[in-house]
């Protein structure tokens, strides 16, 4: 099981790497990076699945010569309502309900960019 420190980890790194949605200075192996981290976090869970499966379509659309970006805006677009669904869990904290809330609407945002 992935330690707090790592998830909180997480948040930041995302938050500084598509933290204004400027996709123009995201690379790929960011992304990638990212993922695989957040698959630690995730993996493993019924009630994260289908973000997992998201997370691993992604990763796969980034690891392409020529990535698909309307897959991936809507792959971001999906993600980002699923984390919005788990903030609406009755056992989340207040303050990850915060940092959930602003990963959704990142993600949602540096999609809009593509």
């Amino acid at each position: 099981m992935p330690s707090h420190a790592l998830d909180q980890r997480l948040f930041e790194q995302m938050f500084t790497t598509i933290g204004e949605g400027d996709a123009s200075t995201a690379a790929p192996t960011d992304g990638i990076k990212l993922i695989n981290g957040w698959l630690e976090v995730v993996q493993g869970t019924q009630r994260t699945a289908a973000i997992e499966n998201q997370l691993i379509e992604l990763r796969g659309q980034l690891q392409f010569a020529n990535p698909d970006p309307d897959r991936i805006r809507d792959l971001l677009a999906s993600l980002a309502d699923n984390v919005t669904q788990i903030t609406q869990g009755s056992n989340v904290q207040e303050q990850t309900i915060g940092k959930l809330e602003k990963l959704a609407t990142a993600l949602r945002n540096f999609g809009d960019r593509l």
